[in-house]
């Protein structure tokens, strides 16, 4: 099967589905914003995950991550084994 092309001729990439769960609450609220912006929930929530991810991708860039990472090291060895800071 060939790659699927927009109007323009050029190639699209391939999107894969990625199903989540969220609370009652979280529900509503995407409902509440696209309802007021006029956008389906699918794309509002396809448009935060996009601005998180690049949020997280810049983060990344700067070191938190592995800042976090060595501050949950320091925290397991001074409150205990069982002390978890990230969760996984």
């Amino acid at each position: 099967m060939l790659p699927k092309s927009n109007a323009k001729g050029k190639k699209m990439k391939r999107e894969k589905n990625l199903t989540i769960r969220v609370s009652e609450e979280e529900y509503k609220r995407i409902e509440n914003i696209a309802n007021k912006i006029g956008i389906p929930k699918t794309r509002l929530a396809r448009n935060l995950i996009i601005a998180g991810l690049e949020d997280a991708e810049l983060l990344d860039k700067l070191g938190a991550f592995d800042i976090a990472k060595l501050i949950e090291k320091i925290r397991e060895k001074a409150l205990g084994q069982n002390y978890k800071l990230i969760t996984e």
